[in-house]
């Protein structure tokens, strides 16, 4: 009980407590650990997830609206804004997790490979920033989207071409964002991890210490430092902050060079 009411206490200190938030690919891994902290903050939220298993089960626990669809889908986003609007009032966060990377050398990628990364990481941020904002402006409100990206969309990684592409366009799409709807209180920023031990991103302790000996906090990224990384950026305690990607790698960046030249 002590817990619970200090999670209230502290969503009323980040300006969270009452706020309606969306969170897409909010079911799984980093998502998951996104929709737990905001709705220990207080914020009702409004969860987009593909597996309709796990979308259950997350709406269960944080007593959640869940939208069962797939992100690529035709007019998906305005389905889950219009969805998520009417189940649980006017929206003043969005939050969207979903993405994924390929391991595909560079002289070996396609116009097709590119396109279907850009698919997955890029092309439905825009859609669902966009009709979030149209929501925003249309109820007269303010509003806060936070992007998940990627390190990869900033430095080199071999084998990740194609994907580091899709994630540097969605740093140019944050920044364009937080150009044009600054002035009416909607403020866009992203997050950039470096390596993060996720559900889905299982390695052996041998890769792992590889990984972990180019960070200078000596640990990978957990699920939940990224949870906590988007809550700051949600939350009023970055009110003067827009149009950035907030890096949060341990300190890996640091370096001029990750990877022994023999994976290169």
């Amino acid at each position: 009980m002590n817990e619970a009411r200090s999670d209230r206490e502290s969503g009323v200190a980040l300006g969270l407590a009452g706020k309606r938030g969306l969170v897409v690919g909010g079911g799984f891994g980093i998502g998951r650990a996104i929709s737990r902290t905001l709705a220990a903050c207080g914020v009702s939220l409004a969860i987009v997830e593909r597996d309709s298993t796990r979308l259950s089960a997350i709406c269960t626990e944080l007593s959640a609206f869940g939208v069962n669809l797939d992100v690529a889908a035709e007019g998906a986003a305005r389905r889950a804004i219009a969805e998520a609007r009417e189940a649980i009032g006017p929206l003043d966060i969005l939050v969207n997790v979903v993405g994924q990377g390929r391991s595909v050398a560079g002289i070996e990628l396609t116009a097709n490979e590119q396109l279907e990364m850009m698919q997955i990481n890029y092309f439905h941020h825009v859609e669902f920033c966009s009709s979030f904002a149209k929501a925003c402006l249309n109820d007269g409100r303010p509003g806060v989207m936070t992007l998940v990206s990627s390190l990869a969309a900033l430095m080199p990684f071999p084998q990740r071409a194609a994907y580091g592409a899709a994630k540097a366009a969605l740093g140019s799409l944050v920044a364009s964002l937080a150009v044009e709807l600054g002035g009416r209180s909607i403020r866009v920023n992203g997050v950039a991890p470096g390596v993060v031990m996720t559900d889905r991103n299982v390695m052996s302790p041998e890769v792992a210490e590889r990984y972990v000996s180019a960070v200078p906090l000596g640990r990978l990224a957990t699920q939940q430092d990224v949870a906590n990384t988007v809550l700051f950026l949600c939350s009023d305690l970055s009110s003067y902050i827009t149009g950035q990607i907030l890096v949060m790698d341990g300190g890996s960046s640091l370096f001029t060079k990750m990877w022994p030249s023999d994976e290169c």
